[in-house]
């Protein structure tokens, strides 16, 4: 008798495990995905931290732009498969292609800028899994959690949020970063920053490609060492002045902005200006005759 019961009790702790391992396995998705959520949160909350904490007064309280380029940008926007847009994921290609831009320009800074070199591993000040974190959180958009996090910061420290960021009259006390560990070229920068995550991809025009050339006018076609003078430009300039000459770090420079001589501007190109605009006749060996292609192509050629 006793073994009898022992047998029916084995077989009905048998059956309860068999029970709950079933249990189990038809739970485990959803497990995963919890688990997954709950990480990319972590992730993104680290990330938004170390924004409030090292870039908001440069990036804009929320990623919105200030001195330095605006980063709440659908340009950086990686889209996964369940995204509530509708829309299809980011090709794996392009979406590497991103995060590298991103972790690139956040890891080894960007010559002639005053975005600074932040990877510890050439000298600054945060490891490559913090950068990452902060690549994390912009490919998925999570300002929420930046704007957050700021609005504690500056409670918990009685900070007034308008004091945080810079403006153009503060750039001239920064230090310009003379050299990095991997700089992107303009063109490649422009085909990023330009780039519609929603657009079809056969779409013709949907994002601008590297390197395009934004004008077919006369003033255009002038080279400047070697390159299409708005090609030249956009390798250079346009991570101060904007991909569309719209002005971030440096002023606009639209035919509507520039309002002074031709000499004025020449004289600024060429020898700088006491800031971090360089001196590009002492830096790159322009010419008096590139020296004048540029002037002409920022007075005469819309963006």
């Amino acid at each position: 008798m006793n073994t009898s019961k022992q047998v029916n009790a084995m077989i009905g702790l048998l059956f309860l495990a068999f029970l709950a391992f079933g249990a189990y396995i038809i739970n485990e998705p959803n497990r995963q995905a919890t688990a997954e959520e709950a990480q990319s949160e972590m992730i993104a909350r680290r990330g938004a931290d170390l924004f409030v904490n090292n870039c908001r007064s440069c990036h804009g309280l929320v990623g919105e732009g200030g001195i330095a380029p605006a980063l709440d940008s659908a340009a950086f926007l990686i889209l996964g498969e369940d995204n509530p847009y509708g829309v299809d994921a980011t090709a794996e290609g392009e979406a590497r292609t991103v995060r590298e831009f991103l972790f690139n320009t956040i890891a080894c800074g960007r010559t002639n800028t005053v975005m600074p070199l932040w990877s510890e591993r050439y000298g600054g000040s945060m490891s490559e899994t913090q950068v990452n974190y902060i690549v994390d959180m912009i490919t998925s958009e999570r300002w929420d959690l930046v704007e957050e996090i700021g609005v504690e910061h500056d409670i918990e420290t009685s900070t007034d949020p308008a004091t945080v960021v810079l403006t153009p009259e503060d750039a001239g006390s920064l230090s310009a970063t003379t050299a990095n560990c991997g700089q992107y070229t303009g063109a490649v920068r422009q085909g990023i920053v330009s780039r519609d995550p929603f657009a079809d991809p056969g779409e013709p025009g949907a994002t601008q490609e590297p390197g395009e050339e934004p004008s077919d006018q006369p003033e255009a076609q002038t080279m400047v060492q070697g390159a299409l003078v708005g090609e030249f430009y956009a390798n250079n300039c346009a991570s101060c002045h904007g991909g569309q000459r719209q002005g971030a770090v440096g002023p606009a420079l639209t035919p509507q902005a520039l309002t002074e001589p031709d000499d004025f501007y020449a004289d600024t190109i060429a020898n700088g200006r006491g800031t971090i605009m360089p001196a590009w006749s002492q830096l790159a060996g322009l010419t008096d005759e590139e020296v004048d292609h540029l002037v002409q192509f920022i007075k005469h050629v819309e963006p």
